[in-house]
């Protein structure tokens, strides 16, 4: 079902572009400009950019005590996970990529960055506890403070605490109650990353690997064998050239208007019609 989909997308990106072909063309081999000698090819080159969502998770130093005293069970381990959230391809030479995309070197799994401090946020006395007793005390915490927040909504605690008053007590005890509750179960940190990958055409072959990618390890390098394939699929076009001159002086190489596209195992990431030099014909003027 999967290929079906991605026969069909390919088809109706193909008929889409159909009308809106146009001629693309470059002058070659060795002609002078300007009083310069000019030798010149007709290659292309793919810029492909990956959106990527990364995930860091650190367990928390009481993760095995969160069922006993809190009720509920937490993550054991750390992770990293990637996810391809946004992918574009372009032609990256003659002026038709504009040269404004980021790359943050995403080659490999980034080393976890998230920890928690040697001195634990709930070690508020010089009493020396066990994991376990240590991890009461926080879950007792975390219901006192719940208490508290419940009697101020409430207006139970004293005479009251109103407006700015309030709102700042609240945001306190909410950063509190965060902290104790990360060191059961753990805490997290989202970024969006950012990969550039550029891959010449090769006129010998349609399909080409532009790179792989792992869940856990991100975008990785085509030989490693750890990550799925992302592929660049090139479907070049059904055209009509203009006929070749026998007599002419002047040889361009037009460019084919092919649909181009990015998939990472039967996922289509992007797809565009490009114009690819290395199916199109060379003629003479």
């Amino acid at each position: 079902m999967k290929r079906v989909a991605l026969l069909l997308t390919i088809f109706v990106v193909m008929v889409s572009s159909v009308s809106a072909q146009q001629l693309v063309k470059k002058r070659v081999g060795m002609y002078t400009e300007n009083g310069v000698t000019v030798v010149a090819e007709a290659n292309t080159t793919l810029a492909i950019d990956l959106t990527i969502r990364y995930e860091e998770f650190v367990k928390g130093p009481y993760a095995r005590y969160a069922q006993k005293f809190l009720g509920s069970r937490a993550p054991q381990v750390d992770f990293v996970e990637y996810e391809i959230v946004g992918a574009d391809i372009t032609v990256a030479n003659d002026g038709y990529f504009l040269d404004n995309g980021q790359d943050d070197g995403l080659c490999e799994s980034l080393p976890l960055g998230l920890t928690f401090p040697e001195v634990l946020p709930d070690k508020t006395s010089m009493q020396t506890l066990s994991a376990e007793q240590a991890a009461e005390k926080a879950a007792e915490m975390i219901i006192e403070l719940r208490n508290i927040r419940l009697e101020l909504i409430c207006g139970e605690l004293g005479d009251g605490v109103y407006g700015a008053g309030l709102e700042s007590a609240l945001k306190e005890i909410d950063r509190l109650e965060k902290s104790y509750m990360e060191l059961f179960f753990g805490k997290s940190e989202v970024r969006t990353l950012h990969k550039r990958i550029y891959l010449p055409v090769d006129a010998e072959r349609k399909s080409q690997v532009a790179a792989r990618f792992n869940a856990e390890q991100g975008v990785l390098g085509i030989d490693n064998l750890d990550g799925d394939i992302i592929m660049v699929a090139i479907h070049p076009s059904a055209m009509e050239f203009p006929e070749s001159n026998i007599k002419g002086k002047t040889t361009y190489r037009y460019a084919n208007n092919a649909t181009v596209i990015l998939s990472l195992g039967q996922q289509i990431l992007a797809s565009s019609v490009l114009p690819i030099y290395e199916f199109g014909q060379t003629i003479l003027h």
